[in-house]
């Protein structure tokens, strides 16, 4: 997959329906700062704004990825003739080792295939790559929110947004813990990044996030189906040498005290280690979660 040539893919259909990066911006919750990254084809769209962006945009998601047009008959065409390549290969020649290598030719072809199209379906996660967006506070203080109940609109919002996006994600507010489940191990999210790093970064922008976001929280808790990871807004207010966390809603202090440290392995590493990590039991995995999203 090419970044400038899904830009271009993503300009060329904007502009036929006349609207301004600001106007596709808006649709999918991004800044139009995102959409410009994209358009110029310095990074691909998240993962999770794909099937949104493909619908607005009338262009079908195989096309976005590939950053061409591709004709799907032409592809079911190729598909036949491959297998009926295959197939007739198989019934002249009659070897074994002939049998097997049409057989593993067609399976790569219809597994590459389906996978480029059906990739939101059949993944749960997609690595965040516009991080300039996600972690602009301005992203989310729109919807800076007092807790009333753990199905909020303006809290779902938030907790949506966040980085480490997977499809069984769910969130709930019990003694002023706010806690964010996921349906994956630590492990696993690891590997799925295939960044530690990043992981434990993202964790500590969530917790900054929400203390700066949703009043009423004094400690946040990331559960996965292995560990949990908690960390109170204390312990994070004194890591950013801050007193309080309304001292950096503005965007201006966000980059300062918050945002730019996050880029420095050595303060993640630091500040992770203050997080408290515990088991999770299978009793815990076996509750029925508040709100599934």
């Amino acid at each position: 997959m090419d970044p400038r040539k899904t830009g271009i893919i993503i300009s060329d259909a904007r502009k036929k329906l006349n609207m301004t990066q600001k106007d596709l911006a808006d649709k999918l919750y991004v800044s139009d700062k995102a959409v410009s990254k994209w358009e110029r084809g310095l990074c691909f769209p998240d993962i999770s704004v794909l099937i949104p962006l493909t619908e607005i945009l009338n262009i079908s998601l195989y096309d976005l990825l590939r950053g061409e047009k591709v004709n799907k008959k032409e592809v079911e065409e190729t598909l036949k003739d491959t297998i009926n390549y295959s197939n007739s290969e198989i019934k002249r020649k009659k070897k074994k080792y002939i049998i097997i290598s049409s057989i593993i030719i067609v399976f790569i072809v219809l597994t590459s295939i389906i996978s480029l199209i059906f990739i939101n379906e059949n993944k749960d996660i997609g690595a965040i790559v516009d991080r300039d967006t996600i972690y602009d506070i301005s992203y989310y203080s729109d919807y800076k929110t007092t807790i009333e109940n753990t199905n909020g609109e303006k809290l779902e919002l938030i907790v949506m947004k966040l980085p480490l996006k997977w499809k069984e994600r769910t969130f709930e507010f019990d003694n002023n813990i706010m806690k964010i489940n996921y349906g994956v191990s630590y492990k696993n999210a690891v590997k799925a990044y295939n960044d530690e790093n990043y992981v434990k970064e993202a964790m500590i922008n969530i917790a900054s996030v929400i203390f700066t976001t949703v009043s009423d929280v004094n400690s946040v808790e990331i559960r996965y189906t292995d560990y949990r990871y908690s960390i109170s807004k204390e312990k994070l207010q004194e890591v950013y040498n801050i007193s309080n966390f309304d001292e950096v809603i503005e965007k201006d202090n966000w980059n300062k005290l918050v945002s730019s440290k996050l880029i420095s392995d050595e303060f993640v590493n630091d500040t992770f280690k203050l997080f408290t990590k515990s088991k999770v039991s299978k009793k815990e995995l076996e509750k029925k979660p508040i709100a599934d999203r």
